[in-house]
């Protein structure tokens, strides 16, 4: 997508190939992405409750 709109681009089909490849590696790269940041996520919650729980214990 190009600002927000679909952008399409015929290819020569002996191309089709080395594209369909490299799509599939950047999908990859996009999920491992994702996990990462879904874990730093997850991380910054467990972090949060920890402080709340040593607040509680000062008190």
């Amino acid at each position: 997508m190009v600002k927000g709109e679909r952008h399409v681009e015929r290819i020569p089909r002996d191309w089709v190939e080395q594209v369909q490849r490299r799509l599939a590696a950047g999908r990859e790269f996009q999920d491992a992405v994702r996990e990462v940041l879904a874990a730093n996520a997850q991380l910054l919650v467990l972090a949060r409750q920890q402080r709340k729980k040593k607040k509680r214990k000062r008190h």
